[in-house]
């Protein structure tokens, strides 16, 4: 049995590993931010939400994680736009509501949709721990939980102690 050359060099073999090992390869914490709900807006419903995202973009104000929510919606901001962002909601006499000080804890790992219960887990945890969850969404690589700025601390330690332990 003749061998077949291989048409890769090393060094080319060295420059195509990329890939990164599975599961959470590393948790941060962006603190900062203000969790809004914008609720009792009024038929047609879709509409007044325009409504208030125009007047929220004219004001200046960048929002993340926008949500439709069954009354209105739900986003956040960076923390040092609140008070622009109250006075606009003020103003369109909308009914609104503010968690401030929130910080996004973002959990990172490579194909995490892909990795079955990884995030089930991750919010087992963050509940038996009795932490306060504002939002929560994923992408293909990273999970994004908000919450309280000091709870985000004590969840990115749990969640980094965790990951020790696998």
């Amino acid at each position: 049995m003749s061998q077949v050359p291989s048409s890769f060099s090393p060094s080319q073999i060295q420059e195509t590993e990329f890939e990164k090992r599975r599961g959470v390869s590393r948790i941060e914490v962006r603190p900062g931010y203000t969790q809004v709900h914008v609720t009792g807006l009024c038929e047609p419903l879709a509409r007044a939400r325009i409504a208030i995202l125009q007047k929220v973009s004219d004001a200046g104000v960048s929002l993340d994680f926008l949500k439709l929510t069954p009354t209105g919606l739900s986003f956040i901001v960076p923390e040092v736009r609140t008070e622009t962002l109250e006075a606009t909601l003020k103003e369109a006499q909308a009914e609104f509501e503010m968690a401030r000080s929130r910080s996004i804890v973002l959990v990172h790992a490579v194909n995490m949709r892909d990795e079955e219960g990884l995030i089930a887990g991750i919010l087992r945890k963050a509940i038996e721990a009795k932490i306060s969850i504002d939002h929560v969404t994923d992408m293909h690589d990273r999970m994004l939980i908000v919450t309280s700025q000091e709870l985000a601390e004590k969840l990115r330690s749990m969640l980094e102690a965790e990951v020790q332990n696998v």
